[in-house]
């Protein structure tokens, strides 16, 4: 059987998370979709997996409630369902970045997108600019384009700090345009604004994140693969699901036999089926 597996987010004002929790709970229960969905009062962060009729009874669900309709979500396939629980939790933010605290509207604030084509276009006739990654480092050991800009984000969270010091130091410059990147894009939707109120004096995010990017371009201008929050682990610039174990440890993702270099030896349930 081939799953669909959805992705996608909205960062839009949400009221009575509770309520809204127990309404997508039963629903995406009763289309039969498993996957994982974080509610915040900014907004919706969505990932599932099931068979495309499934899929397509989740979205319809979606789509009658005005603030969730028309979610723009990428899709992949794979022999592997993504996920094996179905889990809708309510957290003060839907991508951990400042815990809620700061300013509300930062969320909000979003970076001009940089389409894939246009980001091509870019590379292909040597502009100077900065592809920034936003990742946290064991995702960036599976994969990133060629020549980006990695600076050793452990969490996500730890973002404000590195940056600033990568300012400081003139890793990130502010002169120049800088693109950032992550999977699906909702990690740019905070890391761009934070750039501009840094002093960046032009800051992109790729439309879609790696994830459109791979739709449109595979492995053009790229090294490796991606890493995913979920059962897959890793998947090809195809969009393909790979033979990936996960270490428990240092959660980097390796093929499947072949060792992992921090030598826990703790391998995910994945690799035991």
């Amino acid at each position: 059987m081939k799953y669909l597996n959805v992705s996608g987010y909205r960062f839009i004002t949400l009221h009575n998370l509770p309520e809204l929790q127990q309404g997508m709970l039963e629903a995406l229960r009763g289309a039969g979709v498993l996957g994982t969905i974080l509610l915040a009062e900014e907004g919706i962060n969505v990932a599932l997996s099931a068979p495309a009729e499934a899929i397509a009874k989740a979205k319809a669900w979606f789509d009658q409630d005005e603030r969730l309709a028309n979610l723009w979500l990428k899709e992949s396939t794979s022999e592997l369902q993504a996920f094996t629980k179905l889990k809708v939790r309510i957290r003060p933010e839907i991508i951990t970045f400042d815990g809620g605290k700061a300013d509300g509207e930062r969320g909000r604030k979003k970076a001009p997108a940089i389409s894939p084509k246009e980001l091509k276009a870019w590379i292909d006739e040597g502009r100077d600019f900065v592809l920034l990654d936003t990742r946290n480092d064991y995702e960036i050991r599976s994969g990133t384009f060629k020549n980006a800009v990695d600076i050793s984000l452990a969490n996500f969270r730890d973002f404000p700090k590195e940056v600033d010091a990568a300012l400081a130091d003139g890793t990130l410059p502010t002169d120049k345009p800088i693109v950032t990147f992550c999977t699906g894009g909702i990690r740019c939707e905070k890391a761009a604004p934070y750039l501009s109120d840094a002093g960046v004096q032009e800051v992109y995010q790729i439309e879609g994140g790696i994830l459109n990017w791979f739709e449109h371009y595979g492995a053009e201008h790229w090294d490796g693969d991606c890493f995913v929050f979920d059962d897959r682990h890793v998947i090809t610039p195809e969009l393909a699901e790979t033979n990936a174990w996960l270490c428990r440890q240092c959660h980097t993702a390796k093929p499947f036999g072949v060792a992992c270099d921090c030598q826990s030896g703790k391998r995910s349930a994945a690799e035991t089926v």
